[in-house]
Order: C-alpha cells, then sequence, then structure tokens
C-alpha cells in the first residue's frame, strides 16, 4: 500500500581598517598626515573597545566554532541501530544520558512504523532533548509523516510489538491490551504521553549552520508562508496539531497535504533538470545553501546529493526491519559550509558536494 492514504488539498561582516595608506608628500605636508592618520587610528582604536559591541561579535563566532553538528534520518523503530548511531557520534552515554556538550543533534522525522521499538527511541530522543541544554547542546526533532500518520490514527504501518513498546511507558492502560489498536490510539491521543509529546516537541523546519533541515521537503510553492520565516511555519504546524485524529485526518491544509513538508517526493525523485531549479527558489527564500531531508529512502543505504550538494537525501534504511540489515548512518556538518557522510555500516566519511 502507498504511505499516502487520503489526498488533501551572518553572514558575519567585518571591518577591517586600512592605516597603511603610503604617503607620497613633501616633508612640510608629512607632519599633518601623520596626525590625520594618528587621529583615525586612535578612533578605530576606541571604537573597538567598547565591551557591547566585542562581546557580541566574539559569542557568536565562538558559539558556531566549537560546536559540531549532525543530522540522522529515519529510525523506524530500530532501537538499536538508534542507540550505535548516538553513542558513535559522542551524543549519548551508556546510561541513556547526554554527552554531546554543545552539539546540535537534528532527527528529520519517522522515528516509529515498522520497526517494533519506537517507544524507546521516543524516550531517548526526549530526554537527551530535556537534557542537553544544560551543556549548551540542542535536540531538534522533526516532524516525519509516520508521525503524522498515528496523530491522525492511521496505523498501517504499526506492529503489535511496536504498540507494545510505546504502551510500556504509558502509566495507566486502564486493562487495555498494550498492543491493542485501541491502546496505540489512546497512547497517540493528545491526552496520551507521546501524542503529547509529539505535539509539543516536534517541529516542521529547521536552520542550523546554514542548512535546512525538513523531513520530505520544502517546495516554492509555499513562498507565501515563508516571508514571517520558518517559526510562521513551524507555528501553523502546532496549531494544526491541535486537533484530535479525525480532525486532523480531515484537515486540508496544504502544510499537510501531497506536496507538503511531511509527504513530498518531488525534489527526491524529480529531474534534475527541473527539481533543481525549484531546490535553489526554496534555498534562497529560507536564505540558506542546502536542504537535507529523509522520507525518500536510498535504496543502496546511503547517504546520496543532488544539485551539486545542495540537496541531501539522508534516508537510508537505517531501521534492520526494511531488509534484514540496518544501515546506521548520520550527516556531519562544517563551519566551513562543507559535509560529510557517515556510513557506519562500512565505517566510511564521504565528503558531499
Amino acid at each position: 500500500l502507498p504511505e499516502r492514504s487520503w489526498n488533501k488539498g551572518r553572514s558575519f561582516r567585518s571591518l577591517r581598517l586600512d592605516l597603511g595608506a603610503q604617503v607620497c608628500a613633501p616633508e612640510s605636508q608629512q607632519l599633518g598626515v601623520f596626525l590625520a592618520l594618528w587621529a583615525a587610528g586612535l578612533a578605530a582604536l576606541l571604537s573597538f573597545a567598547q565591551p557591547a559591541a566585542a562581546e557580541a561579535v566574539s559569542y557568536t563566532d565562538e558559539s558556531h566554532q566549537d560546536r559540531r553538528v549532525f543530522s540522522v534520518g529515519d529510525l523506524h523503530g530500530d532501537a538499536q541501530s538508534c542507540q550505535k548511531i548516538l553513542k558513535s557520534l559522542g551524543l549519548m552515554g551508556d546510561a541513556g544520558e547526554w554527552t554531546g556538550g554543545r552539539s546540535i543533534l537534528v532527527q528529520t522525522g519517522d522515528v516509529t512504523d515498522r520497526g517494533d521499538a519506537s517507544g524507546p527511541i521516543f524516550q531517548s530522543l526526549f530526554r537527551l532533548q530535556d537534557e542537553a541544554p544544560a551543556s549548551g547542546g540542542k535536540v531538534i526533532l522533526l516532524l516525519g509523516n509516520h508521525e503524522l500518520m498515528n496523530l491522525q490514527g492511521d496505523f498501517r504501518y504499526a506492529t503489535p510489538a511496536d504498540t507494545a513498546s510505546i504502551a510500556a511507558l504509558e502509566p495507566d492502560l486502564k486493562g487495555e491490551s498494550s498492543s491493542s489498536l485501541q491502546t496505540r490510539t489512546r497512547i497517540f491521543s493528545k491526552e496520551g504521553w507521546l501524542g503529547q509529546g509529539v505535539r509539543e516537541r516536534f517541529q516542521a523546519l529547521a536552520v542550523e549552520r546554514n542548512v535546512l533541515f525538513v523531513h520530505a521537503g520544502l517546495l516554492p510553492i509555499f513562498k507565501d508562508m515563508l516571508p514571517g520565516g520558518l517559526d510562521s511555519v513551524n507555528a501553523e504546524v502546532k496549531r494544526l496539531l491541535t486537533q484530535d485524529a479525525s480532525s486532523l485526518r480531515m484537515e486540508a491544509s496544504p502544510l499537510l497535504g501531497d506536496d507538503g513538508p511531511f509527504w513530498t517526493r518531488r525534489l527526491a525523485l524529480g529531474p534534475e533538470g527541473s527539481i533543481c531549479r525549484e531546490v535553489q527558489e526554496s534555498l534562497d527564500l529560507v536564505g540558506v545553501t542546502r536542504m537535507v531531508v529523509g522520507h525518500t529512502a536510498q535504496a543502496d543505504g546511503r547517504v546520496h546529493s543532488r544539485c551539486q550538494g545542495r540537496l541531501v537525501l539522508g534516508d537510508t534504511l537505517i531501521s534492520r526491519f526494511y531488509t534484514g540489515t540496518a544501515h546506521p548512518s548520520a550527516v556531519e556538518y562544517f563551519v566551513d559550509g562543507t559535509a560529510e557522510a557517515i556510513d557506519m555500516l562500512r565505517n566510511q566519511r564521504t565528503a558531499l558536494s
């Protein structure tokens, strides 16, 4: 069955003072020139000495330089692969605690479905998201189409074992079977621990290190929403998610539709001759240089890029529940704008063009 079941409609600027002009004047004029240069130099030194401006520039620069930024794609209920990735990146300790310091982790959605253990993954990610800020780190969780499906009551990809894994974390089941669809409905409801958690903690879009992160892709057709910035899109998605499952199923917002950021495959699968123009238009609208998505699985289990590296496809079939073989992976983003795919199955790092 197809996944879709219904169709609804800094840059930093540095100031450089050039006080090294050559003086080619008669000797009688050199004293005046010297005094003018001395006065300009003194003014420059005094302007740099103002504490507020110096502190602001220094802080902004340092906050980017000493941070590592990672993204991790679709996990689909494979708790073992999730742990392997987070520990290999140095973000999680043996007791499940945050060990990433000032690092930033972006998980691009689809934690649940297909696999049998999304409960422990949600629990781990929520804990890391709570603990990271104490050390200056950050964990960003993006909504995937499978989280959205579960909020809508569409459980076609849910296994009984996975339902049991999230039910084990529900404080009061009132005698319900831990693996029943009734239990899953309750847990993903507005009152359930996971329904509340997804609605409160997940967002649609994020930007870090001049990179746009989104589960499926952002098409330029949403440009009318972008003048308000990403916050306006995230706020609108959060507003939509305040609805219960039945209302959410009938919601006609294009944000939740086939061309929206949770469902589109156009950028991942369309011909590069046309989609690269759309990718660039979306990047320009947001003011970034790269877009990273999950959602569309890469058959060889590797991270791929399109449009000269401007679009990164990060769904590497991490979950072993797809083919029986896990393909744990991540992408790291550097201050100079470069990025590397981390293939933990083959123990390789590959530069993304």
